[in-house]
């Protein structure tokens, strides 16, 4: 991974390349910020030119072995931790890192998705800390990489500590979080942050049309919902995870045509309840359709709506209500509902609650 493959988010890049430049990097890197900005490309792409042979001009070459190594996350200076399902065995663990990593490396931005809790297992922080007492190659720094450190079990997070507070010689930890707010204080205190921003809709619409599989048309589209987030883009544009949205768009329609109790069940026949990524995924969906419906409400025309192909039901539904406090908040109650969902809350009573206070909300409008 080089940092000019890497979409936008130059000051980031400009700000890494001149420090490590300088040989002023700290202990440790938190990187913050949406989900699918490039927190995980620009910590590869920082790995990748501390140990290229032949770095040059602010970049890593790309082709020497180190960084066809890095790019096949294989180095013997890389060492990474990510969210992986609860497993069996050491086997299914280690299988369920390497399909994770896999499909990182076919697409750097996609999501780590799963049905299962994800979370960085102990035992994978414990051998993290045992590589340590392995020598650095003559050349180079190790890099260690904590994938959505968000999702780290509270035991886990403890056994990191000490690492974070003394690492080894030319050792640089980074950390990845879009829910920073969720990382012990302690650990967001010995880190250096950086904060990514939402990437620009004209450069994902860009990536998007790039590849094969997906049209002009379909690139513009999806840019629009991802909101920011190329990996939330390349999520919907999977076929297989366009469902998701074609239900909440059903069950928005309902939000005003039925009861709750009705809603509830309609819910309970269509949402992917065992699926908590999915099950938000829906969630956010309906975050941003309200959006648009305020949006709308307070002036803004169809350019302003995120989910343009489906401005119909987005407009009558403005024309339906009345903007309340209540209407005013959907949003972030959305947002809440959605932390909770991820802090493993029952999730078919967390959608029947949150079914009912939309329409009790909506029928206070």
């Amino acid at each position: 991974m080089k940092f000019r493959n890497i979409v936008n988010q130059d000051d980031v890049k400009n700000n890494l390349i001149c420090t490590a430049d300088k040989d002023r990097l700290p202990n440790s890197y938190l990187l913050t910020g949406p989900e699918g900005s490039g927190k995980w490309v620009m910590a590869l792409a920082l790995a990748a030119y501390l140990n290229c042979r032949d770095a040059a001009g602010g970049d890593s070459c790309g082709v020497c072995p180190s960084c066809i190594q890095i790019n096949k996350l294989q180095h013997q200076n890389l060492f990474i931790a990510i969210p992986t399902p609860p497993s069996k065995s050491d086997k299914e663990e280690n299988e369920n890192y390497w399909e994770i990593l896999n499909g990182k490396i076919d697409e750097p931005y996609s999501l780590i998705t799963g049905q299962r809790q994800m979370s960085i297992p102990v035992a994978a922080v414990r051998r993290m800390k045992k590589s340590l007492s392995q020598k650095v190659s003559s050349s180079g720094m190790r890099v260690i990489i904590i994938e959505q450190m968000d999702r780290m079990l509270t035991s886990s997070a403890d056994a990191l500590l000490k690492m974070i507070e003394e690492p080894p010689p030319r050792t640089l930890i980074i950390i990845t979080s879009s829910r920073s707010e969720k990382l012990l204080q302690t650990v967001i205190s010995r880190c250096r942050e950086i904060h990514f921003s939402h990437l620009p809709e004209i450069s994902i619409r860009e990536y998007l049309a790039g590849k094969e599989d997906i049209s002009e048309k379909s690139a513009a589209i999806l840019a629009r919902l991802s909101q920011g987030s190329l990996g939330k883009a390349l999520y919907l544009s999977d076929p297989e995870n366009t469902q998701d949205r074609e239900v909440a768009k059903m069950l928005f329609k309902g939000f005003l045509l039925s009861d709750a109790a009705g809603l509830i069940a309609e819910a309970s026949d269509l949402l992917p309840f065992k699926d908590r990524f999915r099950l938000n995924r829906v969630i956010a969906s309906w975050q941003s359709l309200f959006r648009d419906v305020i949006v709308l409400k307070n002036g803004g025309s169809r350019d302003d709506v995120i989910n343009i192909d489906f401005i119909t039901e987005v407009e009558r539904t403005a024309a339906s209500i009345h903007i309340t406090r209540d209407v005013l908040g959907l949003p972030e109650y959305l947002n809440t509902v959605m932390r909770d969902i991820d802090l493993n809350v029952e999730t078919q009573t967390a959608i029947g609650a949150l079914l009912t206070e939309i329409k009790k909300r909506l029928s206070r409008s």
